[in-house]
This record gives C-alpha cells, structure tokens and sequence, in this order.
C-alpha cells in the first residue's frame, strides 16, 4: 500500500513539476510577444506622427497660398495686371512661411510676370509646359507639382504649389510658391531617433526626402511604399531593420521610417532572460519542494 501511495506521489510531483515548467514557458513566450508587439507599435506610433508633421506642415503651406490668392487688392490685381500691386503679398506669404523660397504670378499664357525673389535671369520667360502651371489651370484647386530642379535663385529640387487666379468666372494666371525639399530634411529631422531614417515620398512616389536620395525615380511598385501611397499603413522586418510605413492624409504622399531592430531585439532578449530566470527558479523551488516531500517518511499510527 505504501509503494501505492508513493507512486501517486510521485506522478503528482512529476505533473505539478510539469505544470510549473508549462507555465513558466507559456509566460515567457507571452511577455516575449507583448515585448515584439509593442516595438512593432512603437515603430507605427513614431511613422504615424511624423506623417502627420508632413501633412500639417503641407497644408498649413497650400493654405496660406489659398489665402493669398483671395487678398482682394491681389485678386483684383491679377486680372488688371497690376502685377506690381501684388508683390507685397507675396512677399508676405514667404515672410510668414520661411519653407517657402520663392513665389511668383505667371499670366494665363504661362508667362512669368513677378517674382519674389527677383530673378532677371528667368523674368518673363514661359513656363506654360510646366506640370505645375498645367495642372493648376487645368483644375482649378491648388495642385502639388512633382520633383524638379527649380529655375532662377535658389536652383535646387523642389516641390511647388500652385493655384489657379480666377475673377468672375474668368481664368487669370497662375500664384506657384516653391519649397526646397531640404526643407522636409529639417522637418523631420527632430522627430527620428538615432539611428533611424525617414524616407518621404510624394503622390508621384518620388523621394523627397532625405534630399540627399532624391533622383526622380518612382517607387509605386515598391512592396513598403506602394501600399503606403495607396493609404495603407504596414509593419514588417526587413533585414536588421524594422521598416513602418503611413500614408500622409488627403495628399497620397508616403512615410517610411527605418530603425535598426536591435534596439527593440535587445529589450525583448533582455526581457525573455528575466523570465526565463524567474520561471526556472520557480521550477526549481517546486523541484526541491518535490524532493524534500518524497523523502518525508509517512508518519506511523501508534
């Protein structure tokens, strides 16, 4: 009977042993998760505000030229080509906006006909073929040009914006404002941590940003930012990198952040050997709880 009562011991012991381990396991490989999944949320978290810094500083941008544009001495200006009348708006608009770099009122022929800054070299030259003036004559609500190489001081890459002049149902010309796309470097630049890069693409899916890998090229095709431009958000691994990708709302433009995955590697590594210490102590404790209650005598009845 005794041999009986022992092997029962023995099978509990083994189980309870068992369950310890079981639980420890399931514990690590838990908080193991939830540490992956919140440096996967993290690294959306940093791509979503930064996405966000984009499309506000964008807007704030093609807001104020909306706004120039209804100026009434500008709005009347235009039509009468009083083109001159015009200049101190728009030199308040880059006053109030140092993103901005230049503005200038072309005809509705395309021509250039004020510039701030004065530029002699490009004054009164056509820029009829241009994507930026087509696009904004053709559709009548402001437009974000592609990438392209600006004519006239500064001369560097940029983006334009552009709108339409219309008095009374009659087209008028064309009010550009251009913003170097160094100035999204700076832009971004405070809100990505040490080691990582933040990639811009514009509607076109050219990269924008850093200006230093500006080239023209598209990235429609692209598995990150194909579906970033197409307003989906995503979260994957590639390499020794964690790569988050987000739309910029209302403009279809794309953010890319790349961070190095050691950092996040290093937490939940750092986190699975504390748990893995704590579950084996614990299974340790019941092992010598185990130990010290088979070796127990059973007490004899008198």
């Amino acid at each position: 009977m005794a041999r009986i009562v022992r092997a029962l011991m023995a099978m509990i012991m083994v189980l309870a042993l068992a369950g310890v381990a079981g639980l420890g396991t399931i514990a690590v490989m838990r908080a193991r998760s939830d540490a992956q999944s919140r440096v996967a949320t993290a690294a959306t978290d940093r791509a979503r505000a930064i996405a966000q810094v984009v499309h506000d500083a964008v807007q704030d941008e093609i807001g104020a030229l909306i706004a120039t544009t209804k100026q009434r001495v500008l709005y009347l200006a235009v039509p009468h080509k009083d083109y001159r009348g015009a200049e101190p708006y728009l030199s308040e608009l880059i006053r109030s906006h140092p993103r901005i770099a230049s503005v200038g009122i072309y005809n509705g022929a395309g021509q250039l006909v004020v510039r701030i800054p004065g530029d002699p070299s490009i004054a009164g030259r056509r820029f009829g073929q241009q994507e930026y003036f087509k696009a904004a004559r053709n559709v009548g609500a402001a437009h974000i040009s592609k990438l392209f190489v600006q004519l006239g001081k500064p001369k560097v890459p940029v983006i334009a914006y552009s709108l339409s002049v219309h008095h009374p149902g009659a087209y008028y010309g064309v009010l550009v404002a251009t913003t170097p796309i160094r100035e999204f470097d700076a832009l971004v630049a405070p809100y990505a941590p040490a080691g990582s890069t933040v990639r811009i693409y514009n509607a076109a899916g050219e990269r924008i940003s850093p200006s230093s890998e500006a080239s023209g090229k598209t990235y429609t095709t692209d598995a990150v930012v194909g579906p970033a431009l197409a307003g989906r958000s995503s979260i994957r691994r590639t390499g020794g990198s964690i790569v988050a990708a987000e739309p910029v709302a209302d403009f279809g433009w794309a953010i890319v952040v790349s961070q190095p995955a050691r950092r996040g590697d290093k937490a939940v590594h750092d986190l699975t050997v504390r748990l893995s210490l704590l579950a084996g102590g614990a299974t340790l404790l019941a092992l010598i709880a185990a130990a010290a209650a088979w070796r127990r005598k059973p007490r004899h009845a008198d």
